[in-house]
């Protein structure tokens, strides 16, 4: 156009089949999770064609309650554990929390004091998957965040090596520490998640938060 070069770029039909597949089944899991919370007995969650979903929810008669709960989201956040010794005593519950922290709660039901400031969030999420260490053959996620939130880990990870960061997933207001990794060396646009996770646990924890960063939107249509 006289300005320069412009490029058309377009997806190959099976790649964005195959993003739409997995964008489904994220959207699955996610509903899963949602109608937990509704204590639907047998709920029946399936896809139908290749961009719908069938919900049935025998017996239940609030259907706005049922609609607001599956349009909800999970978000993810990134921060830093507050390690002052205000901090490590009111994790071990021998104090008041920080100003500038908060406390939240692991799976375990154990304590983790973060600092209110917000690293990176699910927004900065490109994709999460499951797999093993290569060492020790121990089940993780692996986690890939875009340019912006690699950057930031880099900064953060230099300036705070050997220190805490927690990552937590809020649904509803409700936020809880999935783990709280010790950081060994620079983050950058991939690192992982593990711990003392099962294979399945570690399948539900990728899907979960690809699903909250990444699922498509969706309308409820009939």
């Amino acid at each position: 156009d006289g300005d320069g070069l412009r490029l058309r770029a377009s997806i190959k039909p099976e790649a964005a089949r195959k993003v739409q597949e997995q964008a489904v089944k994220q959207n699955i899991v996610t509903l899963h999770n949602r109608i937990n919370e509704l204590g639907v007995a047998e709920p029946v969650i399936q896809q139908q064609g290749l961009d719908r979903i069938v919900v049935q929810l025998p017996g239940v008669q609030d259907t706005a309650k049922a609609k607001d709960i599956l349009g909800r989201t999970a978000t993810l956040e990134m921060r830093l554990v507050d390690e002052s010794v205000e901090g490590l005593d009111a994790e071990a519950g021998r104090g008041p929390v920080p100003f500038g922290s908060e406390r939240y709660l692991q799976s375990d039901g154990r304590a983790v004091i973060v600092k209110k400031q917000v690293i990176i969030t699910g927004e900065n999420l490109t994709d999460a998957q499951p797999g093993f260490e290569q060492q020790s053959q121990q089940p993780k996620v692996d986690l890939t965040v875009d340019a912006k939130g690699g950057r930031i880990m880099r900064d953060v990870s230099r300036e705070n090596m050997k220190k805490r960061m927690a990552i937590l997933l809020f649904e509803k207001g409700r936020g809880e520490v999935l783990t709280a990794p010790v950081i060994n060396g620079e983050l950058g646009n991939r690192f992982q998640i593990s711990g003392a996770m099962t294979v399945s646990a570690a399948n539900d924890l990728a899907l979960l938060l690809r699903a909250g960063a990444l699922a498509a939107p969706m309308d409820i249509i009939e």
